[in-house]
């Protein structure tokens, strides 16, 4: 599955570059603040940091009270690696909208970026008690925690890191096994699961991958603190790509790869918050058709030769699934060595 957390640049959801309200000041050039504001988002949603930059910069020199701009050049400064700028705009925000729980997560996440984690693990600490149900600012607390520990006892801070790796895992290799039928996952009984580094897709880590010449899924280090939920409903998708056994994909592919896990969520999410899956949910909930759509879009951006089917998906309407492979052939599709 597309890396698409807490800052993606290809993304199913885009609720970290959410536009806020924008006042419209007019400049001497002409140029309305809002126009400023909409070529930022853009930018900043293409990783064009750059121009993001210098749009948010000029929108704040011409309207310096309009508090979301400094959220938007928070935002910005992250993705240059400019921490400390960060950190200072994310400030500013926060003077005026203090109970912004996704701003905490933000400024928490620079402060851990930086080194600074006693001020990271505050941050989030505020925004899981703006948030309970978040399971983004859980985690990242007990990554930071974690992170503290390693500074002081290093071996330490790894046993209990792997201990806890070990039974999340467990736990949600447990949740999959119990939703997904038995005939199915004993197709799947000779694919090994783990958590590890993964490929970058568009800039960023995947959140989990399917590697066919391993026969291997793969759940990002960065989800080891995830409830298992959240982490039992990236290894579904996963599991068709993995049921599959070979080394395509396709957008039906994923199609139904993010049905599955976004039913999965929803029958087992249990008030637990995240960003990826809650919009996924939220397409889903408004049809399957929706999702799928956003799904095609999101994966012909990241890569526009993506084939419409591959061996095991086909249209069924096109193709008999008994001869899937087959007729899939004669289709143009190319081998990937990752599939998320």
């Amino acid at each position: 599955m597309l890396s698409i957390s807490s800052y993606p640049s290809i993304k199913l959801y885009n609720n970290y570059n959410k536009i806020g309200s924008t006042s419209v000041v007019k400049a001497f050039t002409g140029t309305d603040v809002s126009d400023l504001i909409t070529n930022g988002d853009k930018a900043l949603n293409e990783n064009k940091y750059e121009e993001a930059l210098k749009a948010y910069t000029q929108a704040n020199n011409q309207d310096p009270q309009n508090n979301s701009i400094y959220k938007k050049l928070g935002k910005t400064y992250f993705h240059l690696k400019n921490y400390s700028e960060s950190e200072k705009h994310f400030k500013t925000y926060l003077e005026n909208t203090p109970n912004d729980a996704e701003c905490w997560l933000d400024i928490g996440e620079t402060q851990r970026m930086a080194g600074y984690y006693q001020r990271a693990a505050e941050s989030f600490e505020q925004a899981s008690k703006l948030d309970s149900s978040n399971d983004l600012a859980r985690r990242k607390l007990l990554e930071t925690k974690n992170n503290m520990l390693s500074i002081f006892s290093p071996e330490r801070a790894k046993k209990e890191k792997d201990a806890y790796a070990t039974k999340n895992l467990n736990d949600a290799l447990q949740m999959t096994v119990r939703y997904m039928t038995p005939e199915y996952m004993k197709s799947l009984e000779n694919v090994k699961v783990m958590f590890g580094e993964t490929a970058s897709m568009g800039g960023t880590s995947n959140i989990a991958q399917y590697e066919n010449h391993k026969n291997t899924i793969t759940v990002s280090n960065s989800y080891i603190y995830a409830s298992p939920q959240v982490i039992a409903a990236y290894l579904t998708h996963e599991t068709v790509h993995a049921k599959d056994a070979d080394a395509y994909t396709s957008v039906y592919e994923e199609q139904d790869a993010y049905e599955i896990a976004t039913e999965f969520w929803i029958n087992n999410a249990n008030g637990i918050k995240d960003p990826e899956m809650d919009y996924a949910a939220d397409l889903y909930k408004k049809s399957p058709a929706t999702l799928r759509k956003r799904v095609e879009e999101i994966y012909t951006l990241r890569d526009p030769s993506i084939a419409k089917t591959s061996p095991n998906h086909p249209p069924t309407k096109l193709f008999n699934r008994s001869s899937s492979k087959l007729s899939a052939a004669t289709q143009s599709i190319k081998q990937y060595d990752v599939i998320a």
